[in-house]
């Protein structure tokens, strides 16, 4: 399972906004917020919203740069 950390820095590296992952992972801002944060873990679910999100956004920037 890759941890939110390993997302975060993926994310960063790839040029990717906060927003534009937490968007289109369908997680609430806040939620995002808090797990940035540090004052909530993210469950399994979300963990998993967020790499699919990240993995879409990934593949439509290489189609984009084709």
């Amino acid at each position: 399972m890759t941890s939110f950390e390993e997302i975060e820095n993926s994310r960063a590296k790839a040029g990717i906004t906060r927003k534009a992952l937490y968007q289109t992972a369908g997680v609430n801002k806040e939620t995002w917020r808090r797990i940035a944060q540090g004052s909530n873990l993210p469950n399994t679910r979300t963990l998993q919203k967020l790499k699919a999100a990240l993995d879409a956004l990934l593949a439509q920037r290489e189609r984009s740069n084709g």
